[in-house]
């Protein structure tokens, strides 16, 4: 036997290994980038609307209706329900009354810079902010009983 077959079959069982990792990793990493997903576990997408409709802060769950991490669903009923895909600094001054914001926790965003989780100076751990853009604001609600 030629030195070079004995030298490839002890390696196809790694290269077979290697490229079950691979396929498991790239999986992974397709699934990661679901909205689905995204909105299960409470981490933003790339980009602009990458905000998840569920956040974890404080050991709570919080939701919002203003986004989605990119599904189809919540345009639909941000218009049903005359809701803004965000909030300004006015209206967070004005008539919201949460304003000025402070700094709560971070949001982990998939293959970005990661989002600060702010809160209403006086309301904290009770409303969470989460910037999207310059002068848009998301505002998260308690999810289930206080």
């Amino acid at each position: 036997m030629r030195w070079w077959r004995v030298w490839l079959r002890g390696r196809r069982a790694w290269l077979a290994l290697a490229l079950v990792a691979l396929i498991v990793v790239m999986g992974g990493l397709w699934s990661a980038t679901r909205p689905r997903v995204a909105n299960h576990f409470g981490y933003a997408l790339p980009g602009a609307d990458g905000l998840p409709t569920y956040v974890y802060a404080n050991g709570r769950r919080y939701q919002s209706l203003q986004v989605c991490a990119y599904a189809d669903w919540c345009a639909t009923d941000r218009a049903q329900q005359n809701i803004p895909r965000c909030y300004t600094q006015a209206d967070l001054s004005g008539r919201l009354r949460a304003w000025p914001l402070k700094y709560e926790a971070t949001m982990y965003t998939l293959f970005g810079a990661p989002h600060d989780i702010l809160t209403p100076v006086g309301l904290a751990g009770l409303v969470p902010v989460v910037q999207d853009g310059p002068d848009c604001y998301v505002m998260y609600q308690l999810e289930g009983s206080t």
